[in-house]
């Protein structure tokens, strides 16, 4: 190799790795403004320097993994549920059930346009973040989403439910909530999912013969299921396949 090959060879691998030195090996955009990090960040470093707003309700904020493979892996998963609930609705049309047919059909038309990331589940709010080390781990290396604006008003539904948004109201039982709204042809009014901004999610019992006080909070999901009962049962666990796609929704607050 001549002098100037070599030389050549050597400034483009300069020029390569300073390159790479300069990309952030963390990213993360709130409301379309972007903080990248050049060293793997601590979880309350990114929550701290985004915490510009003393009107950002933390209790209710996620943060989402947006890399091109986690979001590849959640559409398989998505194709996968639109599949099976594609044979659900054939199969109660065969069985003459038309108004169950439709209420999957509205279903799937959801599912469809959902935003999907990886949720990373973590507590956020800054101060106790900051107070705990178990709470503040090192992020891996890619793209992330935070949501957190101010304190939500309304309360998010999905599901066999005829609305998707219904008011926020203080020391009110899930099984309120769903006495005020209809639900589709199928729907459960005996238990619902409840899904809070972080943490695991549940299933409230919001039967006249079961139900109980449960309050929700701000930034909660509620998930209205099919009716065990109404479902073949070769689709005996479709509930909780569409739960574990919504753990990963980006709901707008």
């Amino acid at each position: 190799m001549s002098r100037l090959s070599s030389f050549t060879l050597a400034v483009g691998i300069m020029g390569f790795s300073a390159v790479k030195a300069a990309t952030p090996v963390v990213l993360v955009e709130h409301q379309g403004n972007y903080q990248g990090y050049f060293e793997r960040p601590r979880l309350g470093l990114v929550v701290s320097q985004l915490n510009t707003s003393a009107s950002l309700y933390w209790p209710a904020a996620k943060l989402f993994k947006v890399d091109v493979e986690t979001k590849l892996k959640l559409e398989q998963q998505r194709t996968q549920l639109l599949n099976q609930l594609a044979l659900l609705k054939q199969e109660f049309q065969q069985s003459s059930e038309p108004g169950l047919a439709t209420s999957v059909e509205k279903l799937e038309k959801n599912i469809a346009g959902w935003e999907l990331a990886g949720n990373m589940n973590l507590p956020l709010d800054p101060d106790s973040v900051r107070a705990k080390k178990s709470l503040n781990p090192l992020l891996s290396e890619g793209q992330y989403k935070l949501v957190v604006t101010s304190r939500p008003t309304e309360l998010q539904i999905e599901g066999l439910a005829a609305k998707q948004k219904v008011s926020l109201l203080n020391a009110v039982s899930v099984h309120s909530y769903l006495d005020s709204i209809s639900l589709l042809e199928g729907g459960s009014s005996s238990f619902v999912y409840v899904m809070p901004a972080s943490g695991e999610f549940f299933i409230a019992k919001t039967g006249l013969w079961n139900k109980k006080h449960q309050e929700v909070l701000p930034g909660t999901l509620l998930f209205v299921p099919f009716e065990q009962r109404l479902l073949p049962d070769s689709f005996s666990n479709i509930n909780e396949q569409i739960v574990e796609l919504l753990l990963h929704k980006v709901v707008a607050q």
